[in-house]
């Protein structure tokens, strides 16, 4: 079987189905990934062949005249669990997630043309495509075959593509189908679901649990890794990401979160990519900073982590039965933090909870020694990491991928 992998331009929507492709490519299938060249480096050094569809942009914003995909995002006044009942939000957040699938629109679109070029001759007899990657269902209607969407950690289905009044397809998608001859909107034959079943919201949708195994990038060793020095350590993170989407702007908080961890009794481990790194400047005495360390090799040496709460870190996190501290931002980052919480695995925070200067250094530090000192976020950590192994692994998936296309 021939399975075309395909995915938004972003290691946090790629890792999370890393492990599924090597999964079907170990039980024998041909594997390609289809993205955008801004990821193609990524995926090859995943041991897995890019295709590469769509502009070569250096950015993504370069497509919408430099505007960024959460521009005009307002962070707070969100309702809990909206994603339940989209009704509850306003008009103005019901327009900024469907300005974000109307986005998304204009990428399928720039990934069509190459991508049915290249599908014509490679003949795919099943697609796999991030739950935001709407070239992966027209692509699949055009050649009419399976398409399977996978989630990336997000607690709820991204129907990204919906009017969220529940009145179908956005006018964007309607008109893509229509442009490539796909017929009318379909629904996916399946989709790949990696959050564990307390943290993940109920559908009617045809959902494939899925065990979260983690996959972080690649990365070496490093010779301190293992050696304890008799304290917690304590892993600071705020993923590839939300750095590339927010850069300078998050710095204080980012600063903050370091001084709050520099005052405990424990070892922190500040685990940056290299451009955050360069924007970090220099950091506490005896703070170590690991450029480059995949976090599936790092938490599970950790006592705690503390994290902006992108699905990656917190999945991972999750899956190595870490305790969490998790200050978000992002509204998507958002619901995810509170479902977690709800588990005692987590302590959730938004950022415009956090107070600036001193007070929010307090406030930080405060939820963090609670991680350490209180056994119970450990244990709940613990049943959290048991339930994840106990979904079906990428291998017993593979075998559901296999049905669909009989």
């Amino acid at each position: 079987m021939r399975i075309l992998f395909m995915t938004f331009p972003w290691e946090s929507h790629y890792y999370p189905v890393v492990p599924t492709a090597w999964a079907c490519r170990a039980a024998g299938h041909e594997v390609q990934v289809a993205t955008m060249p801004l990821l193609a480096d990524a995926v090859r050094a995943s041991g897995l062949p890019a295709v590469e569809v769509g502009p070569a942009v250096r950015e993504l914003k370069e497509l919408f005249g430099g505007r960024s995909h959460i521009a005009g995002m307002e962070p707070d006044g969100w309702p809990d669990d909206w994603p339940a009942d989209p009704r509850t939000l306003s008009a103005k957040q019901r327009h900024f997630l469907e300005n974000m699938g109307a986005m998304q629109c204009v990428i399928a679109r720039s990934m069509l043309d190459p991508l049915l070029a290249h599908a014509r001759d490679w003949r795919p007899d099943l697609i796999v495509s991030d739950a935001v990657t709407l070239a992966g269902p027209v692509a699949a209607a055009v050649l009419d075959v399976p398409n399977v969407r996978y989630q990336w950690g997000i607690p709820y289905l991204q129907r990204i593509e919906w009017r969220l009044d529940g009145g179908g397809p956005l006018p964007g998608f309607t008109e893509l189908l229509a442009e490539y001859g796909a017929g009318p909107h379909r629904e996916p034959d399946a989709w790949l679901d990696p959050c564990p079943p307390s943290v993940r919201y109920t559908t009617d949708e045809r959902t494939l649990p899925l065990r979260y195994v983690p996959y972080n990038g690649p990365g070496g060793v490093p010779d301190w890794l293992y050696t304890s020095g008799g304290r917690p350590r304590v892993c600071l993170t705020w993923g590839g990401t939300t750095a590339k989407a927010l850069g300078p702007a998050m710095l204080d908080a980012v600063h903050q979160t370091i001084d709050a961890a520099a005052g405990l009794d424990a070892e922190i481990v500040v685990a940056a990519s290299p451009a955050l790194r360069e924007l970090l400047g220099e950091l506490p005495e005896g703070t170590r900073c690991a450029v480059g360390l995949p976090l599936q090799l790092l938490l599970p040496t950790c006592a705690a982590v503390v994290h902006h709460g992108g699905p990656g870190t917190s999945l991972t996190a999750a899956a190595c039965g870490v305790p969490q501290l998790s200050v978000t931002r992002i509204p998507q980052l958002t619901v995810t933090g509170r479902r977690l919480a709800r588990t005692g695995a987590v302590r959730h925070l938004r950022q415009s909870d956090v107070p600036a200067g001193d007070a929010g250094v307090r406030l930080v530090r405060t939820g963090l020694r609670s991680l350490l000192d209180d056994p119970a976020y450990t244990a709940a950590a613990r049943s959290l990491r048991d339930e994840i192994e106990a979904q079906p692994s990428p291998a017993d998936v593979v075998r559901d991928l296999e049905k669909l296309t009989l």
